[in-house]
């Protein structure tokens, strides 16, 4: 390594990016050129589009999912539309009856020991992705999605 020169904040500076650099690795955006299952993107600066066998793809960017216990107290709002029957209440000091097809139940306990949470939003054409070039370029991981404000 040669002797490196300037104040000590430079001379920290230097030392940072001649240990830090790192060839191996390369981040850089993308877009989605198609979406999955034959999941297609484009690097920006490359004139080449890279395959869903170059790719490897981070599982929040995929449709997958998730098994989830669920508990809240005195916070949940339970109701209902469809009741598989009808029910019927008589009303006393009137001559009618009451029919609902729904109920309601507000500031409930609710604790769900199991549930299925199934994410969906899968990778969209036209949409921007951060990815990291590994192994000299030959495989790219496609991180997240890249949002500007």
């Amino acid at each position: 390594m040669e002797r490196i020169e300037g104040s000590g904040a430079s001379q920290l500076v230097q030392l940072i990016r001649a240990i830090g650099y790192n060839a191996d690795i390369s981040i850089e955006l993308a877009t989605v050129t198609a979406a999955p299952p034959d999941l297609k993107i484009k690097v920006d600066h490359m004139n080449v589009e890279l395959e869903k066998d170059d790719l490897i793809v981070a599982q929040s960017l995929t449709a997958y999912k998730r098994t989830v216990h669920l508990k809240s107290q005195k916070k949940a709002e339970i109701s209902s539309t469809s009741v598989n029957s009808v029910h019927t209440l008589v009303v006393p000091q009137g001559t009618g009856q009451l029919s609902y097809l729904s109920f309601g139940l507000a500031s409930a306990d609710l604790t769900v020991e199991e549930a299925e949470l199934e994410f969906t939003d899968e990778l969209k054409e036209g949409e921007r992705v951060i990815v990291a070039g590994i192994q000299q370029g030959q495989t790219y991981l496609v991180l997240d999605r890249a949002v500007m404000y």
